[in-house]
């Protein structure tokens, strides 16, 4: 008998240490509930956004994607905050304060905004059309100094070319490795930048096609165009990212129109403030607010589609606005030819 209580020491001290044990783990894994909320997570531009709170909260300060609207908020169940933006797309919401346990607490939450613009459609005239390369898989379009130059795809078939606007004859090519599908090109301070599809590189020439540099992204590359010397640049989605010459990242716009995102963003061009966007498979450009991401307006091209041409597979993707002319220019993938049309809305001149 002597040796029982020993043994029954042990297990007693065991069995207190496992429940200590059991008492640490599910502190670590015990999750803490959210002490604010929204009602919903879409929203539009301009809405006054509700807060609510689980019990009363004190101190209560809010910002918008860390922009401070209300501070030190006392004895409330709920409260209303304005946007105060008028980007579209996702914003962060910090909400932090006493819960009604007397704790502190910070939630995050996430809030979509959609526009608040309607989009009116654009009217155009056609002024003329001109010869362009059936072969040519047209994946970007743009004028520079006068000159039209052009970026092609497919693998094993994708150039860059200079094309005499006259005839639609090259003036100058180069031939992508076919490991490559060219995409979109756009030129600043006589640098030509081509992105390619799903390959993540886009290749920098000098005027003359010859080689200079190459720079990598980390999604697929579709439209590409520039303000100033930023580069902007699609990937398909709803996105706009911004970079420097050196291809370093800025920023980035998600383009909302009064419905939600809008997706398949395409060939882009850059005119006064506004970005020009084929959607793909479509035959819509779409013209979106540069400060906002806002989708201010569209162009239905319907009835620029060439005979014999199917503008689900040869689909509309070019586009290049020539300053001096005050007009588009406008071609697809393998179309015949090209439209110069004058857009008949006064705001983006």
């Amino acid at each position: 008998m002597k040796n029982i209580f020993p043994i029954l020491l042990l297990a007693i001290i065991c069995f207190h240490c496992k429940q200590e044990k059991k008492a640490e783990n599910s502190q670590v894994t015990e999750e803490i509930p959210a002490t604010a909320a929204l009602a919903k997570s879409r929203y539009t531009v301009g809405d006054s956004v509700g807060i609510g709170f689980a019990g009363q909260a004190t101190k209560v300060n809010v910002s918008l994607d860390g922009q401070l609207l209300l501070k030190e908020q006392n004895g409330t169940d709920t409260l209303r905050i304005a946007t105060l933006t008028e980007k579209t797309g996702w914003h962060q919401i910090v909400v932090s304060g006493i819960n009604a346990k007397q704790a502190f607490f910070s939630d995050t939450i996430a809030m979509e905004l959609l526009s608040d613009v309607v989009p009116q459609e654009i009217k155009f005239t056609v002024l003329g059309q001109f010869p362009h390369l059936k072969t040519s898989f047209t994946e970007g379009l743009e004028f520079y100094k006068g000159e039209l130059y052009e970026g092609t795809g497919e693998n094993g078939k994708s150039q860059l070319l200079k094309i005499d606007l006259k005839t639609g004859a090259a003036l100058k090519s180069l031939n992508l490795d076919k490991q490559y599908f060219g995409e979109g090109i756009t030129i600043v301070n006589d640098k030509i930048y081509q992105l390619t599809w799903q390959s993540g590189v886009c290749f920098q020439y000098n005027l003359d096609f010859s080689p200079d540099k190459t720079f990598t992204y980390y999604f697929q590359g579709w439209g590409l165009t520039h303000r100033d010397t930023t580069l902007m640049m699609s990937d398909g989605s709803n996105k706009i990212h911004f970079y420097n010459t050196d291809y370093e990242k800025i920023d980035d716009l998600e383009v909302y129109d009064h419905n939600g995102p809008v997706r398949n963003i395409n060939e882009l061009e850059y005119v006064n403030g506004f970005l020009y966007a084929n959607i793909f498979e479509t035959t819509k450009i779409i013209k979106i607010d540069l400060k906002t991401g806002k989708v201010v307006g569209f162009l239905n091209m319907d009835s620029m589609i060439p005979a014999g041409i199917d503008a689900r597979k040869d689909v509309l993707n070019g586009i290049a606005y020539h300053p001096a002319e005050q007009a588009f220019y406008l071609t697809g993938k393998n179309w015949p030819l090209m439209f110069k049309v004058k857009i008949n809305d006064s705001r983006i001149l």
